[in-house]
């Protein structure tokens, strides 16, 4: 009785580790999407305001900048992934940057949703194996 107990246990003590585990990766997960759709809400910004200004900070790489000058503000370069790039006017980009946030944001509901169902399971096995630990204590004890 008392090894089926502690099988049980260290079972129910396993799945809240690979839960936990799971919920924090989830977690950072959340976080590099909620960054990903401020960056992307930022660009939609900032293509309102090219036509306002002649001249940009244009990222090198690393970090580094140098100042340009927009030429043409209606040819805008747009990854649309897998390393391509096409060329868009600024009313298309901006079409396809508010898609993305739509898409970005229904799977960062999706993943709280489900981030939600893990910590409810979390919160269920913790009572078990609060339970199973005391009894288990208990049984030891010597009578």
């Amino acid at each position: 009785m008392l090894e089926d107990k502690k099988k049980e246990l260290e079972q129910k003590y396993f799945l809240y580790q690979f839960l936990k585990e799971q919920l924090d990766n989830m977690s950072k997960q959340a976080e590099l999407m909620q960054s990903a759709i401020l960056e992307t809400q930022a660009t939609v910004n900032a293509l309102g305001e090219i036509g306002h200004r002649n001249s940009a900070l244009i990222p090198l790489g690393a970090g580094t900048f140098v100042h340009g000058k927009i030429e043409d503000a209606d040819k805008i370069m747009i990854a649309i992934g897998s390393d391509i790039v096409v060329k868009e006017n600024k009313e298309n980009a901006g079409k396809i940057l508010e898609q993305r946030i739509k898409d970005m944001e229904g799977s960062y509901t999706k993943l709280l949703k489900d981030m939600g169902s893990i910590t409810a399971q979390i919160q269920s096995i913790l009572p078990e194996i609060e339970n199973l630990a005391g009894e288990m204590n208990y049984s030891e004890r010597p009578k």
